[in-house]
């Protein structure tokens, strides 16, 4: 074993003894909460971007621009003296999507990493094509849709200094004045997870129900509306188990409350099951959610608590999992699909059913010197190790 292989075996001997240390502490007896929730508001050392969209470039005044632009810095902690122009590393992963039943229900990732500097900024497309001769060089996204996760290492450990954002356009159009141009465009925060910090399995967002054709309740413009949702609890090219979601929608609130009007604010319950990741329109979770149906144009969902269920995957564990969320909503006209314009809404959480970021530590791997040998990791567990 090679000095530096040593030393980052210690490193990983000394995070799982921590680790088992404290759940030695907490778990008998459930005495106290898990580890602090992230704040997605602060920089943090794990970053996650819940979409990408890898697919031809498309027109954009002329000039033809990625379908995806990550964007990606770093700022220097709070509490921490940082050197000017000091480097830091940002692990990323590509995570891609599985079918339940298909292909052994394996979710493909493809890892790659970017170095900047302190209050340093990258930008890069999900394509693999580089934006301009300031893009670094990232491989193109392994499918045509799915979310990328980084964690940071520095000079300091546990860097909690990563921000970021991403910009997503729609296709060119195919019909109206604007054929061959792309139109929609919307952006979203991305995810951001302090070291030692818990992540939730319920998420809640604001929605708007469907509505393809003119119908009430007013104004006729038509929209879809499309929920993303993913699992940190991911075993990378190896087979998973799906993530079960229960989902409950509520309709708009009555312009004067009662607590014994049955029109508003009810009640439609439902589930998603999913493989790693996967975005879905809201009539194809249930046809009833509509503009027509639920009787207004807009809504929430509370999703969660999310497990994961056996299902295709028996090396894969079951129960409570990590999920994370995005609302997404089109809306134009039927003959360009309703992609002339879209915008994206961060999700949130109630704090409750916490799941420990880090779940499990490969001791195979602290034996054999390496941190990410003999077996696949959750990628919970890659992002705590990095």
């Amino acid at each position: 074993m090679s000095g530096r292989q040593a030393r980052e075996a210690i490193k990983l001997l000394t995070k799982c003894t921590i680790l088992v240390m404290a759940l030695a502490t907490v778990a008998p007896a459930f005495a106290l909460p898990p580890a602090g929730l992230s704040d997605s508001g602060q920089p943090g050392n794990v970053i996650v971007y819940p979409k990408f969209v890898n697919m031809p470039a498309v027109n954009v005044d002329g000039n033809v621009v990625p379908r995806t632009e990550i964007e990606i810095g770093a700022i220097c902690p709070t509490g921490v003296v940082c050197a000017e122009h000091q480097s830091v590393t940002v692990h990323f992963r590509w995570v891609c999507p599985g079918t339940e039943g298909v292909n052994s229900n394996i979710c493909l990732e493809s890892a790659f990493a970017v170095v900047l500097s302190v209050n340093g900024k990258l930008a890069f497309s999900a394509d693999g094509i580089p934006i301009n001769g300031n893009s670094p060089l990232v491989p193109a996204a392994p499918c045509p849709r799915g979310y990328l996760i980084g964690s940071a290492s520095s000079d300091q450990p546990n860097f909690d200094g990563l921000i970021g954002n991403a910009v997503i356009r729609g296709p060119n159009l195919g019909a109206g004045p604007n054929a061959g141009s792309s139109t929609a465009l919307s952006a979203y925060q991305a995810i951001t997870m302090q070291a030692n910090t818990a992540v939730t399995g319920v998420q809640i967002g604001d929605v708007r129900f469907d509505k393809t054709a003119p119908s009430a309740p007013l104004p006729n413009v038509l929209s879809e509306t499309f929920l993303v949702f993913l699992t940190l609890d991911v075993r990378s090219n190896r087979p998973n188990n799906p993530t079960f979601v229960p989902l409950n929608f509520y309709n708009e609130s009555s312009g004067l409350p009662s607590s014994t009007d049955p029109n508003f604010e009810s009640r439609l319950s439902t589930f998603w099951e999913f493989v790693c990741w996967d975005q879905v329109q809201l009539s194809t979770i249930n046809p009833n959610l509509t503009q027509a149906f639920m009787g207004t144009r807009k809504g929430l969902v509370i999703a969660g608590p999310a497990r994961k269920i056996q299902s295709g995957a028996p090396g894969d564990s079951t129960g409570p999992v990590t999920l994370i969320g995005l609302v997404e909503t089109i809306e134009g006209t039927a003959a360009n699909s309703f992609q002339e314009r879209k915008y994206n809404f961060n999700m949130s959480t109630n704090g409750g059913q916490v799941r420990w970021l880090l779940d499990k530590c490969d001791w195979g791997a602290v034996a054999a010197g390496a941190l990410r040998a003999a077996k696949s990791l959750s990628i919970s567990s890659w992002i705590a190790l990095s």
